[in-house]
């Protein structure tokens, strides 16, 4: 849910000269727009998909690869496929019936205020049918720079910080569109790796952040929260998670969180997508999800399209280097 170590002495001064640049009047203006609401229609749910979010959403550190040659070859290595929780779905998806829309940033922690805006606007331009924002709020309550640009450094100023990005997910709610989130885990096992000690809250204002935002969703039927949290604790106790009617074992999968302490596997990309896919569909239950969330399916899927991709790129370069001799 963050970019990299490197950046972490940068944050506050790169995020506030960006907000001081971004924040215009267009923008807020922008966010103030009544957005004609996108009907439900049964069996449309998984129609458009807009996930917004940040580095977990964004597949920060993760990738599938073809098997490698055997070890007598002379075959080069395979090149590694980056993927995305877009990807994931898209590959996870019965071909054609979902259309997938990648808005999410691994940059969201460089400026949280203009980055979580412009993600949901670009959302609602194309009316989906639903939103996926595992990772949305994490900036809003880790980090050392408000969604304003002003210092974050209490409990108080993340917790009225959380609700700046509550406002961004009501724009959501109030174009009528379904919502899936997740709350805020605790993250601590990151600090000195990919996180500072001062972008992490205490467990007690994690604690009131997590009621907040549990009292935000029974206010609004359309959206739904994944306990992000606890299964961050069974993760941690090396434990199977029970998600989606299945139990993910990560002794059979292989490990779900990077050694980061913070990004999930792709294993763990595709466990969380099928749990916010199981999630969305309560609003919904007209029509079983076009999901199949097996991870060696999507794998296979998204190397062969990245195989097409690759040939269809070479017989392009021989098309052109052959006209180019005549």
């Amino acid at each position: 849910m963050i970019f990299g170590r490197y950046f972490l002495l940068s944050t506050s001064l790169v995020a506030c000269i960006a907000l001081s640049l971004g924040a215009t009047n267009a923008t807020d203006d922008a966010a103030k727009q009544s957005i004609t609401p996108a009907p439900i229609v049964a069996g449309n749910l998984y129609q458009r998909i807009a996930v917004v979010g940040a580095s977990a959403s964004d597949g920060f550190g993760f990738s599938v690869r073809a098997d490698p040659p055997p070890a007598d070859s002379t075959a080069k290595k395979p090149i590694p496929v980056r993927m995305n929780l877009s990807d994931v779905l898209r590959y996870a998806a019965t071909p054609g019936r979902v259309i997938m829309h990648h808005y999410s940033s691994r940059f969201f922690f460089m400026n949280p205020g203009p980055t979580g805006r412009g993600e949901i606007d670009r959302a609602l331009k194309i009316k989906p049918t639903l939103v996926l924002g595992l990772d949305f709020l994490f900036w809003y309550v880790y980090g050392t720079v408000t969604a304003e640009g002003k210092p974050m450094t209490t409990g108080a100023d993340r917790l009225s910080n959380l609700q700046l990005g509550l406002d961004q997910l009501d724009r959501v709610v109030n174009a009528g569109i379904p919502l899936v989130i997740a709350d805020i885990a605790n993250m601590h096992d990151a600090i000195g790796k990919m996180l500072s000690e001062n972008q992490v809250p205490d467990l007690d204002t994690i604690e009131k952040v997590n009621s907040r935002i549990l009292e935000w969703v029974k206010a609004r039927p359309l959206v739904k929260i994944m306990p992000l949290s606890q299964i961050l604790e069974t993760l941690k106790g090396g434990g199977a998670i029970d998600l989606a009617g299945k139990s993910w074992n990560p002794a059979e999968l292989g490990e779900l969180l990077q050694d980061d302490q913070l990004h999930p596997t792709f294993a763990g990309t595709v466990v969380l997508a099928a749990g916010l896919i199981d999630l969305a569909k309560t609003n919904d239950p007209s029509a079983p999800p076009p999901f199949d969330f097996d991870p060696k399916l999507i794998r296979q899927r998204a190397l062969e399209k990245a195989a097409a991709k690759k040939e269809v790129k070479a017989e392009s370069k021989t098309t052109e280097e052959s006209t180019a001799t005549h």
